[in-house]
């Protein structure tokens, strides 16, 4: 006999199930509901989106927090994922900088801890940042100039999105983008939410060259909002060996990649 596949949950299920969720956990991700649901990342996006709107839990980057983690930064939270993994790959980028460049980082956590390296091992950078996080880790250094990009600040990402923000990006030229992502595929770097993916697409635009800083978790996700193709990526950082069909798509588009370990 044939076992029975369990019924898939209907939306009022879905979001009873996803306030449970964050009772126990102060964070939960858009990639695992989907894949716990059996239904799309874009379903769920409009599930947190409905819960968001009754202020029931908070909207996150790649995610949504219970209100009180949200008061407290969901930054915070992510940094205690995948530490040692982030900083390693961090690591690693730091090699791409040269003293007196002129940068862009989003407001990734592992370009926070790339930040924290900067301070103490480079001089004279100029960097640009939606992030006051990453800007507060810089400036430890005097000799570094930050350059705070303005726009919708979210509270719970210490981070400003936006159209002002994706404007005044266009007022700048960068030497090198650090980026991470909400995954990656094999359409190319993708992200979960609109106002990140139009920022980040801008940035790697506005750069004369990019490296993706992406831990073992950003892979085989789904289809997200897309920031840009491998073309448009110089370098990517990761921690484990990527699966087989990203591995050729990065060198039929000539991408360097890098696992450290």
């Amino acid at each position: 006999m044939q076992p029975i596949a369990p019924a898939r949950l209907n939306k009022n299920q879905r979001h009873e199930r996803i306030l449970h969720l964050l009772q126990i956990k102060p964070v939960v991700l858009i990639s695992e509901l989907a894949q716990e649901f059996n239904v799309s990342i874009e379903t769920i996006r409009r599930d947190i989106d409905a819960l968001a709107e009754q202020s029931l839990l908070q909207r996150t980057h790649g995610g949504a927090a219970n209100m009180s983690t949200a008061k407290e930064g969901v930054l915070n939270q992510r940094k205690n994922i995948f530490p040692e993994e982030r900083m390693r790959i961090a690591k690693e980028a730091e090699k791409q900088v040269s003293d007196g460049q002129v940068l862009m980082f989003d407001s990734s956590v592992t370009c926070t801890f790339l930040a924290n390296r900067l301070a103490i091992t480079k001089k004279e950078l100029t960097v640009i940042t939606n992030s006051f996080s990453i800007a507060i880790a810089l400036s430890e250094n005097p000799t570094h100039q930050i350059i705070m990009l303005p726009g919708q600040y979210r509270a719970s990402e210490g981070s400003c999105y936006g159209a002002a923000t994706v404007s005044a990006v266009q007022q700048f030229n960068a030497d090198h983008c650090f980026s991470s992502c909400g995954s990656i595929t094999l359409e190319g770097i993708t992200e979960y939410d609109q106002d990140v993916a139009a920022l980040k697409r801008e940035m790697i635009k506005r750069s004369r060259q990019t490296s993706i800083l992406a831990d073992h978790s950003k892979f085989g996700l789904g289809k997200l909002e897309r920031v840009c193709g491998f073309e448009d990526v110089d370098l990517l950082i990761t921690d484990q060996p990527m699966p087989e069909a990203v591995t050729k798509a990065l060198n039929q588009n000539d991408v360097s990649w890098t696992v450290v370990k």
